[in-house]
């Protein structure tokens, strides 16, 4: 009876672990987390690293050198106060990218499924490729401008999500080795638009329609099928928002500008929550929530804004347009990232529960930094990355560096490198993006001279340095 007993208790155990199996396989393959697995330092990091090296925490004061070389392109070494692995990727001078060469920007995701491949964009209007494992230039892509918006596919390695430039009425996938193009999605002819009885053109809600895209700062979910876009006219005027089901070819949600002359204008941007279940729209001046700083309501926004992806409700963040970045929380909470200049704090907003949580100052004994935000690493939630530049008056903890930020009230800081960057104008920022599983860091610097002459380099951290 006893083993008859343990046999049944051995097959139940048996049964719930491959139905446990199956879930995760269900939930990996719905939320698209990378079916590759964790990425590992490339050979020539791993043998810079022992087995004792750790990340350096907390908030460290420490200037780097203003009279390092400038790396070789390709070689792996340690970042000088931090001993973190550091490759130059990009070398635009003895390449066919000319003019200068660089990461696009921290809230697009550089990295493809495998990591195998970095997008870049040059001075000369292209988007380029290089190769992870070789560090080195691998082709120029034919994307159709520089304006196109590309997305990674989150398990296709080889292709990209793109739309036209400056934004059309199709969403299209383009395999990056043959330069084929497919077009997945026709905005005057989808299956239906929710709210709209048999209606399946944008046009027929706005005749004058005929572009939607994020203007440049926007993602979709985390498993590409759900998009928020901006709907313009060929003129650029603001007319709505949507949001896109890519899975059933449905406009789920419809958001009417009204537009008269006068109207409420274009956001900055737009982008899709990582889980889907939200859009956010951002606007910044001339849509500051004016005055006295008020913040904005579902039929009048203004500001930075999160509606549900139906738009059946929504509600202001702040007064203005941050730079941000959307990531997930240990909770599996959408969560962004601002850094609010009003409050003079670095926040975190749960757009779930709307609990706000500062996380550091951004004013520090007079002085002020502009920063970027990337929560890209959707596979390692609870962590962004933090890219500073023009720190104002003088250098503090966060001063032209880089570093991880836990997103808890009173958060561990890990630094990654400094910038070794000087800023001088937009092309000159270090916009640091993380990876999926916050494994590499690409950034971009002008290695301590003014001007343009950047290129793209790449932190790769020890395994399980993230805890």
């Amino acid at each position: 009876m006893l083993k008859q007993s343990s046999l049944a208790l051995f097959k139940l155990y048996k049964f719930l672990k491959f139905q446990a199996f199956i879930l995760f396989a269900f939930i990996s393959t719905c939320t698209s987390f990378s079916i590759y697995g964790a990425t590992t330092p490339s050979n020539a990091c791993k043998d810079l690293y022992t087995a004792t090296t750790k990340l350096v925490t907390g908030k460290d004061p420490q200037l780097t050198s203003t009279n390092i070389a400038k790396p070789k392109q390709g070689i792996a070494e340690l970042d000088d106060l931090y001993g973190l692995c550091r490759i130059r990727m990009t070398d635009y001078k003895n390449e066919p990218p000319r003019g200068f060469i660089r990461n696009d920007y921290s809230r697009r995701q550089p990295l493809n499924a495998d990591d195998s491949l970095l997008l870049t964009y040059a001075k000369d209007g292209y988007w380029h490729l290089y190769k992870t494992d070789s560090r080195h230039y691998y082709k120029k892509l034919n994307l159709g401008g520089g304006s196109v918006e590309p997305q990674w596919h989150p398990n296709d390695p080889d292709s990209l999500y793109l739309l036209s430039n400056n934004g059309g009425l199709s969403i299209y996938r383009y395999n990056v080795h043959t330069d084929s193009r497919d077009k997945v999605t026709d905005f005057t002819s989808v299956k239906a638009i929710n709210g709209y009885a048999n209606t399946s053109d944008i046009r027929d809600i706005w005749p004058t329609a005929a572009r939607v895209w994020t203007k440049s700062e926007g993602s979709p979910s985390i498993d590409a099928r759900y998009w928020g876009f901006q709907v313009e006219t060929e003129n650029f005027k603001p007319l709505g928002l949507i949001t896109y089901d890519m899975q059933t070819n449905q406009i789920l949600g419809v958001f009417d500008f009204k537009f008269d002359g006068n109207g409420i204008g274009r956001p900055d941007h737009v982008s899709m929550s990582p889980s889907g279940e939200y859009i956010v729209p951002s606007w910044h001046v001339p849509n500051d929530c004016r005055p006295n700083n008020r913040v904005g309501n579902k039929e009048e926004p203004c500001g930075l804004m999160v509606y549900t992806r139906d738009f059946e409700h929504g509600y202001g963040i702040t007064s203005r347009g941050p730079h941000s970045d959307i990531a997930i929380n240990t909770d599996g909470h959408d969560i962004i990232v601002i850094s609010n200049y009003v409050t003079g704090y670095v926040e975190m907003h749960d757009l779930k529960t709307r609990k706000m949580t500062r996380l550091f100052s951004l004013y520090l004994g007079g002085s002020a930094t502009a920063m970027h935000i990337s929560g890209k690493a959707y596979n390692k939630p609870g962590w962004v990355l933090v890219s500073t530049y023009a720190t104002k008056k003088q250098p503090q903890w966060w001063s032209n560096k880089i570093f991880a930020v836990e997103l808890n009230r009173s958060p561990k800081i890990y630094n990654i490198t400094h910038t070794y960057n000087v800023t001088k104008g937009y092309w000159s920022e270090p916009h640091a993006v993380v990876n999926k599983d916050f494994t590499k860091v690409i950034f971009n610097t002008n290695w301590l001279v003014p001007g343009e002459d950047i290129d793209v380099y790449m932190i790769e951290l020890p395994n399980n340095a993230m805890r």
